[in-house]
Parts: structure tokens; C-alpha cells; sequence
């Protein structure tokens, strides 16, 4: 049985045929149907890159590398199977955790980055040698820094206080005057774990030896000869300095490789901080300070903020 067709539907049958033909309408439809489109294929093609991992050959040939240097062999197909298998393993760990947002507000990640983004911007700057005039202006410059410290070198025979005890200063008074009348070295003093000559040494490394006071009193004097006694934890020492060097102002060839290694730090310090400061000015930072901390004075050279 037909139902007849109310005016009302009628109506609206018409408003909608009318509307359908209009340019606009046609038009948004269209578009609808294709952005609806456009999301549904590349959701699936993004979706599929998400889910993919490509293993390169040569991705496989560093982790091979990273093998040998540490076990200083290449691995067998077995091990490196093993190592790739581990690889991809990480990988999906990783997807999966930055995806739940696990990686958000870890200070070891956040600072693991951080220094990786350091890395990389210090790469260019470690990899360039200075050139020779770049090495001769650092040193000049610097040349405080690279100072030859004085050196001396001596020989010396104890009287030993683990031996002789309260007497050890008065035994070696009689080795010195032996000594002065031209007694054998030889046959004076007590063995010991001691060297019983120096060559050419800093102030600081005889005081490592002997003891910062005995090292002072050896650069200090001034005459010739056999001399003492000098103090040290071990007892007391006759001493003869053999030769000395005074501190002096190197040449480049003298600390070159300190100089190098000097100059290619303070190139990666500055780009680092140079990186830093380029990175802050794209970002307005606002820190709203605890109340105890808001009428403290902030220290020379922060970072100021509202």
C-alpha cells in the first residue's frame, strides 16, 4: 500500500535536492570525502612506518665494529645475529616507551639527550687540529699556564729514624763532616726504600717523596756541595745537589701536545656555550620561585626570568 507524501516531507525533500546542487555545498562534500580519504591511507602508511624497523647494512657493520673494539675480534654469525637481535629489541622498547610517554620528566633521559645535543654541537669544533699560528697566539696568551716549573737534581744518604731513632739527626751531623773531608758516600747512611739519587724533578714531585718541607729547603739553598741536615719523615738527610734548571717559559715544541688539547677543549667550551645561549633566546622562561626563596638575591650571572 502507498503512503502518500505529507507537504512537510515534500518540502524538505526539495530544500535538500536544492541545496546538494548548489557549487558551495558540492564543494565542501567533496572536500570532506577527501580529507576523510587522505587520513585513512596515510594513517595506515604512517602507522606501518611506525611499526617498521630497518636494520641497514650498515647500521649491522657498526654494531659488528662496536664488537671488536671491545673484545678486539669480529664477532662470529652467531654472536652478531645475537647483537642485531638485541638491537631490534632496544628499538622496539624505546617506540613503545616514548609512546606511553615514559621518557617524559626522566631526569636521566632528559639529561642523556641533553648531552647527545651537546655532542653534536661540539662535533665540528673537536674534529678541526689548530694550525701552528693558532697553537704560538694560545701559548702567548696563556703563557702563565705553561710555565716549566724549576727542577733539581740530587743525591742524599739517611740517617734513618726508624733505626737510630732520637740520634738520627746527630748521626747524619757526623756523616756530614765525614762527608767534607772526603769520606766514600758509599759506606755512609741506612738503606732504604728511598732513591739514593734524584734526576732532574719538580718541587712538587720531590715533595711527594721526601715531604713538602724537605722539597722547600732543597730549592732553597743556595751553595755548593754536601749539605744538611735536612729533615723528612724518615729522618735526616745529608744532601748534594747534582744539578738544576730554572723555571723558564717553554717553547711550543715543550707542550705541544698539552697546548693542543688545550686549545681544541677551550673551542668546544665556547661553541657549547655560544649553543646554549642561541637555544635560550628562542624561549621565554617564566619560574615562579617558592616564597621563601623570593627575597633572596639572585646570584651574579643567572638566568633572570619573571
Amino acid at each position: 500500500m502507498m503512503t502518500s507524501e505529507t507537504p512537510q516531507t515534500a518540502g524538505s525533500r526539495g530544500a535538500f535536492s536544492r541545496a546538494a546542487r548548489e557549487p558551495l555545498v558540492q564543494f565542501l562534500v567533496a572536500g570532506l570525502v577527501l580529507f576523510t580519504a587522505n587520513g585513512l591511507l596515510n594513517g595506515e602508511e604512517q602507522q606501518r612506518a611506525q611499526d617498521e624497523i630497518a636494520v641497514t647494512e650498515g647500521r649491522v657493520e657498526q654494531i659488528a665494529e662496536s664488537y671488536r673494539l671491545l673484545s678486539g675480534r669480529p664477532p662470529s654469525r652467531a654472536e652478531l645475529e645475537a647483537l642485531v637481535d638485541d638491537f631490534i629489541l632496544e628499538e622496539i622498547y624505546y617506540r613503545e616507551a616514548v609512546a606511553m610517554g615514559l621518557d617524559a620528566d626522566d631526569t636521566i633521559v632528559r639529561r642523556r639527550m641533553r648531552q647527545k645535543l651537546e655532542f653534536l654541537a661540539e662535533d665540528a669544533e673537536a674534529s678541526k687540529e689548530p694550525s701552528e699560528e693558532e697553537l704560538a697566539a694560545w701559548l702567548a696568551s696563556h703563557k702563565q699556564d705553561y710555565r716549566l716549573p724549576a727542577r733539581i737534581s740530587f743525591r742524599q744518604i739517611l740517617a734513618s729514624r726508624d733505626r737510630r731513632g732520637a740520634k738520627a739527626t746527630s748521626d747524619a751531623a757526623e756523616f756530614l763532616k765525614a762527608l767534607k773531608t772526603g769520606a766514600d758516600p758509599e759506606n755512609l747512611g741506612d738503606a732504604s726504600m728511598l732513591p739514593s739519587a734524584l734526576p732532574l724533578t719538580t718541587q712538587e714531585g720531590v715533595a711527594a717523596l721526601f715531604g713538602e718541607a724537605f722539597a722547600s729547603t732543597l730549592f732553597e739553598h743556595k751553595g755548593e756541595g754536601w749539605f744538611g741536615p735536612v729533615a723528612s719523615p724518615f729522618g735526616a738527610h745529608n744532601i748534594f745537589i747534582l744539578s738544576q734548571e730554572p723555571a723558564r717559559d717553554p717553547a711550543l715544541d715543550d707542550v705541544r701536545g698539552k697546548l693542543r688539547a688545550d686549545w681544541i677543549e677551550a673551542r668546544r667550551r665556547k661553541t657549547r656555550e655560544d649553543f646554549r645561549a642561541r637555544l635560550r633566546q628562542r624561549y621565554e622562561v617564566s619560574i615562579d620561585w617558592p616564597g621563601v626563596y623570593q627575597d633572596q638575591p639572585a646570584p651574579a650571572g643567572a638566568m633572570s626570568a619573571d
